[in-house]
């Protein structure tokens, strides 16, 4: 992946999948397809698969994708799984 060149696009779009996937796993669903994840999200449901591809395979055919599993994953790719110091003024 270090050295893909992933379009802009698809980087703008990884915090909505992260959004959607947080609010799926605080209903308890484990499980979800491309196209249930479509009609959520808006996004067809090629354009979900070719975005997660760009970052390796999540999902198997027939089975759809683990959402916990997909949620740490993208969370990884956006940062979100390190620990940033910061200090305030004011």
């Amino acid at each position: 992946m270090a050295n893909k060149n992933i379009s802009m696009a698809v980087i703008r779009r990884l915090p909505k999948y992260y959004r959607y996937l947080g609010d799926l796993l605080s209903k308890d669903i484990q499980r979800i397809s491309s196209k249930e994840l479509s009609d959520i999200i808006g996004f067809t449901a090629s354009q979900i698969r070719q975005d997660l591809n760009n970052f390796g395979g999540f999902g198997q055919q027939g089975y759809g994708y683990n959402i916990e599993d997909l949620h740490t994953e993208i969370g990884k790719i956006l940062g979100l799984d390190k620990s940033y110091s910061a200090v305030l003024i004011g």
